[in-house]
């Protein structure tokens, strides 16, 4: 018995192997490179890329497009995650009942969950378009007097990556919330409703404390998943115009490929695993605090 659990752990091995390659030495070796002066001749000719410490987290954190890209990836994660779980709690809450085409409803909440990221940026890129569906819409029913320039401005680009990305995450937030629901035993409420409580208190005193594990697993991978995202973004409007749509990711990249300046682009990227990193250990402290004062 005890030679058999030993081959069990061979079974690790392959999984250790593909975290060692695509995992562990891609981070270590972008926090090394955050620490270089790393060109492009230096970086494909195989040249000695001089130390320079800190200096490029100190001119990145001076840099205005930077400061921009702060303030964006904050109000994109927060306005995400906000409105995906708003949205999708009120939806799970909906789907927890029995009602005619239930499954097929559910179905297509699924839909952008499963479709390509490519088609949904394409899609949205269009929808916000001069000439795009939701200008024709404001247009004919009299809301506006001109198109909105949602991806060619300096306000509204923001916004609109932000509304595609909520569209994309409700399903995520959706399904977690209506499985934790799923496991709230029935007879809870109907306790609380002999009591004389209401839909109202039955939600804020049962359903929302019973469902605080998961909303802070949603938190936590919503937050991870939102701060990283690239493809979106770079679709709709590649951190433009100008630079005023960067996130931490569009901007890294941008730095890296079209720039050429891959230090402050592995120093930036540095910064973001930090910031998730931080958020991460936040909403973990608050599960660990729940569970000890209900212990």
């Amino acid at each position: 018995m005890k030679a058999f659990s030993y081959k069990i752990y061979f079974f690790l091995i392959p999984v250790l192997v593909y975290q060692l390659i695509f995992g562990i030495y891609p981070l270590i070796y972008n926090l090394i490179l955050s620490f270089k002066d790393v060109s492009l001749i230096t970086y494909l000719g195989g040249g000695i890329s001089q130390w320079i410490g800190l200096s490029n987290y100190v001119q990145i954190l001076k840099d205005p497009v930077f400061q921009k890209a702060i303030f964006n990836t904050l109000i994109f994660t927060g306005l995400s995650l906000s409105f995906q779980f708003i949205i999708g709690f009120w939806l799970a809450l909906l789907f927890n009942h029995t009602f005619p085409l239930k499954g097929l409803f559910q179905s297509l909440i699924m839909i952008p969950w499963v479709l390509p990221i490519m088609v949904s940026g394409s899609f949205f890129r269009w929808f916000f378009n001069d000439q795009g569906m939701a200008n024709n819409f404001l247009l004919s029913w009299g809301f506006i007097d001109k198109p909105i320039p949602w991806i060619t401005s300096k306000i509204f680009p923001i916004l609109s990556i932000t509304a595609a990305n909520i569209w994309l995450g409700i399903p995520f937030t959706f399904i977690l919330l209506y499985t934790g629901l799923r496991a709230i035993p029935l007879e809870l409420f109907e306790s609380a409703e002999i009591d004389g409580a209401n839909w109202w208190q039955k939600i804020l005193y049962i359903t929302v404390p019973l469902l605080k594990p998961v909303i802070i697993t949603i938190l936590t991978l919503g937050t991870i998943l939102t701060v990283k995202a690239f493809d979106l973004i770079w679709i709709m409007t590649k951190g433009g115009p100008g630079d005023v749509s960067h996130l931490f990711t569009t901007l890294s990249y941008s730095l890296a490929f079209n720039k050429f300046h891959f230090g402050k682009a592995s120093s930036l990227l540095v910064l973001m695993v930090l910031l998730v990193v931080g958020l991460t250990i936040l909403f973990n402290s608050t599960k660990v605090e729940e569970e000890s004062s209900i212990e």
